[in-house]
C-alpha cells in the first residue's frame, strides 16, 4: 500500500518482512494506546485529559492535512503512509516517555486524537482488522474448544499482576507481562469498569 499506483510492484522477501514489521510496529502501539485508553476511561489513570497537547493541536492535523493532500495528489501513497506513521511515531513517544519518566502523566487527549486519526486513514489503508483463520487454524481451534475454557493458573496469576501494574502506572511492566500471556497462547482484553477478559489465540 506504500507504492504508488502508477508503479510496478517489486516482490521481494526483504519487502515482504519490511511490511510485516511495519504491520508489527502499528499493532503494538495501537494494543499499547487502547489499554492506555481503556485505562483512563475505567478511572485507573490519571492521565492528562485536556489542556494543550502538541499531538492532538499540531501533529495529528499536520498529518491528517497531509494524509488528504496525499490522496488528492494522484493517490501518493508513499506521502499517505508517511502521514500515518508520523502519528505512529507520536504515539510511540508518548508513551516511551512516561514508561521511562515514571511519575508522569500521560497525554490522553493527545493519544485519543492520534487513535481517532489512525482509524480514519484505516479507512483507506485498510489493515486495522483480525487475519482470518485458516482452515487448518479453525480446525485447530475447533478441536480445542472442549478443554479450552479452563485458562491456566499461571496465566491467570500473570492477569492479576498485570493488573495491579496497570492500577500502580507501570505500563512498562504491564506490557511485559502481556507478552508472557500472549507467550503462553493467551490474549488479554480489558474491560472499562470490570475484570479483564481472558481467551485463547
Amino acid at each position: 500500500i506504500s507504492s504508488q499506483y502508477r508503479s510496478a510492484l517489486a516482490f521481494t522477501q526483504e519487502a515482504m518482512n519490511a511490511s510485516k514489521n511495519a504491520i508489527k510496529r502499528i499493532d503494538k502501539v495501537r494494543a499499547q494506546m487502547e489499554e492506555a485508553l481503556a485505562a483512563a476511561g475505567s478511572g485507573t489513570d490519571d492521565g492528562v485529559n485536556g489542556g494543550e497537547s502538541n499531538i492532538a493541536d499540531s501533529i495529528v492535523p499536520g498529518a491528517l492535512q497531509n494524509f488528504e493532500t496525499a490522496l488528492t495528489d494522484d493517490l501518493s501513497m508513499p506521502r499517505a503512509t508517511a502521514a500515518l506513521f508520523s502519528v505512529v511515531k507520536a504515539a510511540e513517544q508518548e508513551l516511551k516517555r512516561v514508561a521511562k519518566e515514571g511519575d508522569s502523566l500521560l497525554d490522553l487527549k493527545g493519544l485519543q486524537a492520534a487513535w481517532d486519526a489512525m482509524n480514519t486513514m484505516d479507512q483507506i489503508f485498510g489493515i486495522f482488522y483480525e487475519v482470518p483463520l485458516t482452515a487448518e487454524e479453525e480446525e485447530k481451534a475447533q478441536e480445542q474448544n472442549g478443554c479450552a475454557d479452563a485458562v491456566p493458573d499461571e496465566v491467570l496469576q500473570l492477569v492479576s499482576e498485570r493488573t495491579a501494574a496497570k492500577e500502580a502506572k507501570d505500563w512498562e511492566m504491564a506490557d511485559s507481562l502481556r507478552s508472557r500471556i500472549t507467550d503462553l497462547g493467551f490474549a488479554v482484553k480489558d474491560v472499562k469498569g470490570g475484570e479483564p477478559i481472558v481467551s485463547r489465540l
